[in-house]
């Protein structure tokens, strides 16, 4: 694909005795002004003779008539890229406050070949703008992968190249190098590389120390970047089962977001959900009233910062549901049914019944009322879930062929086998046309039916007809096997 920023090249048509024909094109603009209101991923576009790089006041257009065709001039656009890098800073920063994943990275990506034009291979600047997209398409998208590469490229620019910088421009360098050791340590835990994940955040944390000892910095800036760290090493230890150390480093964040953002911050909300997970990780040395607590607290911050029907308060309410039910006492049993009623509540106000979160909280509801032998009730909302599933996924979707799986098994559990063995068909009827004969899923509920098949009533129940083992015969081959070729005697 051609650069984009570079001039075309004059085209020379050969004469062969006939006049060139000119062909208008047009092209797609993007004016980011009137895009405020268009939902993530998608652009509004106008058919227009001009390109994102053409001057808005352009000369009045001139026709000409050559062949029947339109000719059209345009002045060309000599904004000078300085203005066009400044421009697409701003619209990336304005798009990821908006939470605009994708017109968000857009501006980056731009950023980068602008940065390159306007400082030079080798300059911080450039790698500043790989930096920010590599954080864009970490936390804005969850791409470890895109994030890993975009860091790697910035860190090789800062630590390859001597960089002259003033006083004022070294802690803006330094931050750089923070935010790529950070998205390094964080892409690097998504993907289970701990050992080099640690290695990067704890790297990352001792240039914030350094840079928070400059004079005239950001404290603002500062605070955010160390409780992002804290987390992110906090984060790592739930994955390294490193209970203490983790404690200490969301103890760390929750300090620094008092400090900075208040004791109802929202900020806190996932960092008290991040120390029940911590909690929970202990496995059987888990503290289930500690975890309870930790989840209580961001499900009582969500209350205050968030409208009562809103998706926040959902969340925070089944993920504390889901910390009483593994308490696995009757008082945790509950309170974990009555969070899970409620989160399902807010889901169908805000979403309706056929949506991906109530769907996911109906599912944990029913997996609690078949737990406390409320056999009955799960059946009734497992057949509402099936509906509702095949309404969102499809009929012919991997949660359909789960929810008609775990219908059998409670059949089964019932003795009514009958009733089990025409769910685990249908599942098992999904489940080939998904992943095939030969996938482990449709081996292990094959097995199943045959099992069930073997019980003397269902094998009577479901035995071909004669017409049914008609059609099911081997075709007649008329040709006979023999043992050896005519005419030769075999000697016996």
């Amino acid at each position: 694909m051609a650069n984009i920023y570079s001039s075309d090249e004059e085209l020379k048509v050969v004469d062969v005795g006939r006049p060139p024909v000119d062909v208008p094109t047009g092209s797609v603009a993007y004016d980011d002004d009137d895009d405020d209101d268009v939902p993530d991923g998608r652009m509004s576009m106008r058919r227009d003779s001009t390109d994102e790089f053409t001057s808005e006041e352009e000369e009045p257009l001139t026709s000409t008539r050559s062949m029947g065709k339109t000719k059209k001039k345009r002045k060309a656009n000599m904004t000078p890229p300085e203005e066009l890098l400044e421009k697409a800073e701003k619209s990336a920063k304005k798009y990821t406050k908006k939470k605009m994943a994708d017109r968000a990275i857009q501006h980056m990506m731009r950023c980068v070949p602008l940065a390159r034009i306007v400082h030079g291979d080798g300059h911080w600047r450039l790698a500043e703008s790989h930096a920010n997209l590599a954080n864009g398409y970490l936390l804005l998208k969850g791409l470890s992968a895109q994030g890993l590469y975009h860091a790697g490229i910035a860190k090789n620019i800062l630590l390859s190249t001597v960089h002259t910088t003033d006083a004022a421009e070294k802690a803006k360098l330094l931050y750089t190098l923070i935010r790529v050791y950070f998205v390094l340590g964080r892409s690097q835990t998504m993907m289970k590389k701990y050992q080099e994940a640690e290695h990067n955040l704890i790297k990352a944390e001792k240039i914030s120390d350094d840079r928070n000892k400059l004079p005239g910095i950001d404290e603002y800036e500062q605070a955010d970047i160390d409780i992002k760290i804290a987390i992110a090493l906090g984060k790592l230890c739930i994955s390294q089962n490193k209970a203490a150390l983790g404690a200490s480093c969301f103890d760390k964040a929750v300090d620094l977001i008092k400090r900075n953002y208040g004791k109802d911050s929202a900020e806190l909300i996932p960092v008290y959900q991040d120390m029940g997970r911590l909690e929970q990780s202990k496995g059987k040395h888990a503290n289930h009233d500690h975890a309870i607590e930790m989840y209580l607290q961001a499900h009582s911050i969500a209350n205050v910062c968030y409208p009562r029907q809103s998706d926040e308060v959902a969340q925070s309410a089944h993920m504390l549901a889901l910390a009483n039910a593994e308490a696995d006492t009757e008082e945790g049993e509950i309170s974990a049914e009555r969070y899970l009623d409620d989160s399902v509540g807010i889901y169908q106000v805000l979403h309706g019944p056929h949506h991906a979160k109530t769907i996911e909280v109906q599912d944990d509801l029913c997996k609690l009322l078949l737990r406390t032998d409320r056999t009955d009730e799960a059946i009734t909302l497992l057949k509402t879930l099936i509906d509702s599933k095949a309404g969102c996924y499809g009929d012919m979707s991997e949660e359909v062929a789960e929810a008609y799986k775990l219908f059998g098994s409670i059949r089964l559990s019932q003795g009514s086998m009958d009733k089990a063995l025409k769910h685990f068909k249908k599942c098992l009827s999904i489940q080939v046309i998904l992943y095939g004969n030969n996938h482990k899923k449709t081996k292990k509920t094959q097995q199943t039916v045959d099992m069930l098949l073997q019980s003397p009533s269902l094998a009577a129940q479901n035995a071909k007809s004669k017409e049914e083992q008609l059609k099911h015969r081997p075709r007649f081959n008329a040709t006979v096997g023999r043992s050896a070729p005519l005419g030769v005697t075999q000697v016996k």
